[in-house]
């Protein structure tokens, strides 16, 4: 299976956990000691460490995705170098009677032995702003943070 294959069939397991809330299902994607990163946004982090990690994704999906509407638009953009898996994502997120709000990212796994062992998510950088003004105007109780700082 190539690195491509994986990086498709994990999607497909975030997305079925998301929708069913057993995240534990995740765990033979990752290595143990995974690094996720997210950069360019305001809820910007670093974890290591697949339990986590784990916990960090249902964290701010249960905080943020599953209080708004949320859809998923994949780029034709995926590509394999070595080891690593690119995929340009867009995501749409509104609540109520909020504008639309659009994010993408580019999503960058690195596999070691056959499971992620590095993630980022990597946001374009002018979606910081955007993101920034609808939580003002339309986040009034979403967190959409993997990590509280302690």
């Amino acid at each position: 299976m190539t690195f491509t294959e994986k990086f498709i069939k994990q999607r497909v397991a975030f997305e079925a956990a998301y929708k069913s809330g057993d995240w534990e299902s995740l765990k033979p994607f990752f290595t143990e000691d995974v690094v996720y990163e997210v950069m360019n946004i305001q809820f910007h982090c670093r974890i290591q460490g697949r339990n986590r990690f784990i916990e960090g994704m249902d964290r701010a999906t249960s905080r943020f995705d599953k209080l708004c509407n949320r859809q998923i638009s994949r780029d034709a953009y995926v590509r394999e170098e070595n080891s690593t898996v690119l995929a340009h994502t867009s995501i749409r997120f509104s609540r109520g009677d909020s504008p639309v709000l659009e994010t993408s990212l580019w999503e960058i796994s690195t596999y070691r032995d056959g499971r992620i062992e590095r993630m980022i998510d990597l946001y374009n950088p002018e979606d910081a702003e955007k993101f920034e003004q609808w939580m003002l105007e339309w986040g009034e109780g979403l967190d959409a943070r993997y990590v509280v700082p302690q």
